[in-house]
């Protein structure tokens, strides 16, 4: 393999990393033949320049930099199946708050997402410090302390290294929709965690969705991610 055809393998290939689907596939083709075209008439390095960074070539391949964010109601629908674990979880707590009032009279709180507490010796440490007062899942046991990390590891770090890796989860493949940067290019799997962190705070995480209130597609996670969900093509 020539000096030229490996320049030419290795900026297509950081390319591609930039893109999901089929405009990864298309960009990788294009790219190779136009710079084949351009080793054959001496002319790489002028070509490579022209094009600029892998970053700055990908957007020019980006079909969804121009998509508008996704209806809001495609959205709930994703993160309602993307979010089953910790719905399952949720619902079975509450079952269990209901099945103690009936056998020892006493009361319970719950709330969705879960509240995320972590008790040390005779302490509490939580995100949310006064969800240490009378902490709501002290009788819970391995439901809580087991099952509600686990859920929350699912919905934060799984489904964000699924966005990262595919741009899609298993509820925006089956709404049709994709994560993207305001660029149209794939997200970094830092951003797809990011973009999540707010159901750490418990039912404060829906404050994360106040713009939709004033008719705004996107979370505040979004912005400040600089991410949009746009439908698929």
């Amino acid at each position: 393999m020539s000096n030229d055809q490996q320049i030419i393998d290795d900026y297509t290939e950081r390319v591609g990393r930039h893109l999901t689907g089929p405009s990864r596939a298309r960009a990788k083709a294009e790219l190779g033949e136009h710079l084949s075209d351009a080793a054959e008439a001496g002319e790489l390095s002028h070509a490579l320049s022209r094009l600029g960074s892998p970053e700055e070539a990908a957007a020019t391949f980006a079909e969804l930099r121009t998509a508008p964010p996704a209806p809001m109601d495609a959205r709930f629908a994703a993160v309602v199946i993307d979010n089953l674990p910790l719905v399952g979880v949720t619902l079975a707590l509450l079952v269990q708050g209901i099945l103690r009032i009936a056998e020892l009279g006493t009361g319970f709180g719950l709330a969705f997402p879960p509240h995320v507490y972590v008790e040390i010796g005779d302490g509490c440490v939580s995100l949310v410090p006064w969800q240490c007062d009378n902490a709501p899942y002290d009788d819970a046991g391995p439901l809580y302390s087991l099952g509600v990390p686990l859920a929350l590891l699912w919905s934060i770090v799984g489904l964000g290294l699924l966005e990262a890796a595919t741009g899609a989860t298993p509820g925006k493949r089956l709404m049709k929709l994709h994560v993207v940067t305001e660029a149209g290019l794939r997200i970094h799997p830092v951003t797809g965690v990011v973009r999540r962190l707010s159901l750490l705070v418990g039912p404060f995480a829906w404050l994360d969705w106040a713009p939709v209130v004033w008719g705004d597609r996107r979370r505040v996670l979004d912005r400040l991610t600089e991410t949009k969900v746009v439908r698929a093509r």
